[in-house]
Parts: C-alpha cells; sequence; structure tokens
C-alpha cells in the first residue's frame, strides 16, 4: 500500500480516536465524504494501525483513587484515561459532564470559575434536564483583556444554567481593578451584592486551577491584561490560582489583597458543601497539589497520568 495512503488512515485514525472527532467532523476537515472515512477507520484496524483495548477503568485507577481520596479527605476522585501524546480536554470535559449532570440537584444554587477546561465540560452536558430550581452564578469577575467569550465566567453561568434548565446571575465587573477605591465602589453595587449574597448559600461550586506554569498561554494573558497579577508568581512561591485566588505547593493561601480582587475567597469557597475541581496537565501538577493540598476541593476530576504526577511528588 502506499504511503501516502498509510499516513492517510493514520491521520484519520488519530482525528477519530484521539482527537474525539465526529466522522461528519472528520469528513468536513479532510475534504473526504463521511462513507469513506468509514471504510477508512475499518482499514486502519485491518491493518493493524489501530489496535484498541477494552480495559475497566475501575480496575486500572483504583489505587490511585484510593489514594487520592484518603491523602486528601476528599468526598471523590475521578481520573480519566490519558493518551501519553495528546491531553484531549474534549474527553476529560465529557467524562466531566456526564458527572455534573448525575451530581447537581434541584433546587441548588451554583458557582463557577471561567477556562477552557470549565467550557469543555459545560458544552458536553445533555442539552435537556428535568431538574429544576437550579441558579447558576460566576464566582469572579470578567476578563481584563479580549478572551474568548466562551471562557468567561458570566457566559460559562449561562450555558450551564441551559444545561440544567436553571436561572444563570451575571456578575458585570472585572475580575481585578486598578486600585481599592474602585473594588470598594464595585464590592457595593447592589446589583453585585445579591451576586455576593448568593456567594454565601452554595451547594456547589465548580472551578478550574490556574498554574504558574501557564502565565505565557493567550488565554492567561488576556484574562490578566494590564495588570501586575503575574508577579505574585515571582514575587511568592505561588503555584496555582483557583478564582485568582493564589495558592503555595504545601497548600499556603498567599495574601492577593493589593492586587484588588473580585472574586470569591479561598476561605470562603472551602465553606461551599461540595467543591468540584476540574483539572489536568503536567503543568498543573504542582498546583492541583497545592490546591488538595488547602483543603479547597471536595471531588477532583482528572487524568491518570495528572493523578500519578500528584502522587510521585507525595513519595
Amino acid at each position: 500500500m502506499e504511503e501516502n495512503l498509510i499516513n492517510q488512515l493514520i491521520s484519520v485514525s488519530k482525528l477519530y480516536y484521539i482527537n474525539g472527532l465526529t466522522q461528519e467532523e472528520i469528513a468536513k476537515k479532510v475534504h473526504i465524504h463521511r462513507s469513506q472515512i468509514s471504510r477508512m477507520l475499518k482499514e486502519a484496524r485491518k491493518l493493524g494501525l489501530v489496535k484498541i483495548t477494552v480495559t475497566s477503568g475501575s480496575q486500572d485507577f483504583t489505587d490511585l483513587q484510593d489514594f487520592l481520596v484518603k491523602k486528601f479527605n476528599l468526598k471523590e476522585a475521578l481520573i480519566v484515561p490519558e493518551n501519553i501524546n495528546d491531553l484531549n480536554l474534549k474527553t476529560l470535559g465529557n467524562f466531566a459532564a456526564n458527572y455534573l449532570a448525575s451530581t447537581i440537584s434541584s433546587n441548588s444554587i451554583v458557582g463557577i470559575s471561567w477556562g477552557r477546561t470549565l467550557a469543555h465540560a459545560f458544552q458536553a452536558m445533555p442539552a435537556k434536564s428535568e431538574k429544576h430550581g437550579i441558579v447558576v452564578v460566576p464566582l469572579v469577575g470578567g476578563p481584563a483583556g479580549r478572551l474568548k467569550n466562551d471562557y468567561q465566567s458570566n457566559r460559562l453561568a449561562y450555558l450551564l444554567s441551559e444545561k440544567l434548565n436553571a436561572k444563570s446571575e451575571t456578575l458585570n465587573c472585572p475580575a481585578i481593578v486598578s486600585s481599592q477605591s474602585l473594588q470598594d465602589e464595585l464590592m457595593s453595587n447592589p446589583n453585585n451584592q445579591l451576586i455576593f449574597n448568593l456567594w454565601q448559600n452554595l451547594d456547589y461550586a465548580i472551578v478550574g486551577i490556574g498554574s504558574n506554569l501557564i502565565i505565557d498561554m493567550e488565554q492567561w494573558q488576556e484574562f490578566y491584561k494590564n495588570s501586575s497579577f503575574a508577579t505574585i508568581f515571582s514575587e511568592t512561591n505561588a503555584v496555582g490560582d483557583i478564582l485568582s485566588r493564589p495558592f503555595s505547593e504545601n497548600g499556603k493561601i498567599i495574601s492577593s489583597s493589593k492586587y484588588h480582587i473580585i472574586s470569591m475567597n479561598l476561605d470562603e469557597l472551602k465553606k461551599v458543601p461540595t467543591v468540584i475541581g476540574i483539572a489536568c496537565g503536567k503543568n498543573k501538577i504542582k498546583s492541583i497539589l497545592g490546591a488538595l493540598n488547602a483543603h479547597i476541593l471536595d471531588v477532583l476530576i482528572t487524568t491518570d497520568i495528572t493523578a500519578l504526577g500528584i502522587r510521585d511528588l507525595c513519595s
């Protein structure tokens, strides 16, 4: 068989089995009819280019899950298999979506942060829900730059509310402002006060976890554009943040008062009955460990490779 055809079979197989694209999506991407995509996937399996192994997740990950739950006093640790060469947030999002859809109960208040990982999870949730009486609220203000709308907290609150047949609220202020007087003014705004009051009655919080190793990423830079927030990682031993509130690897919460942040603080976040953290990646291993050591999370949803990295740091 020609080398070009072999390479084409491999490319199509990667799009389907690793990247999680549907056959219809692949057909549009590579400009090949959908029926031919199906035949190519079969041919790839026949030639041994694709090998499918089915394993029991509980068998593979029980030890890792038990370690995380016992070590950090979690309610649950949910672990997703990760391809060693391809961190697929869509796969993590699909897994998290199923958990959130089944876990969040009617008549509850749900707080959320911002970011790409949460966007994947909320987008993957079922379109219709029979639940009722849910309110979704942002726990952090908006970006300073032109962050993609899909990743902003207000947009994510609306998206999740649509999936849960819920009501969403908006927090109309930046996450970081230039002065204490401006922060005080925004915090005292009556509309924002309604949001802050809801924070005191949360049943769930769903948060991503930032890292000192991702500050060069475009979305991070747009969120904190023209602010000095990045200096907190160079001036302190902070390894990560949740809701723009930094912490160290050993779990110490680091003061961020001089940055004039408008978000729920981490001591208050700890009081929420169920805090669900969704994060993965080698560049977030230390930051996830810091969040776990700070006992901020009740549930962690991550990948096997990330969980192994956390366990290795603890040994």
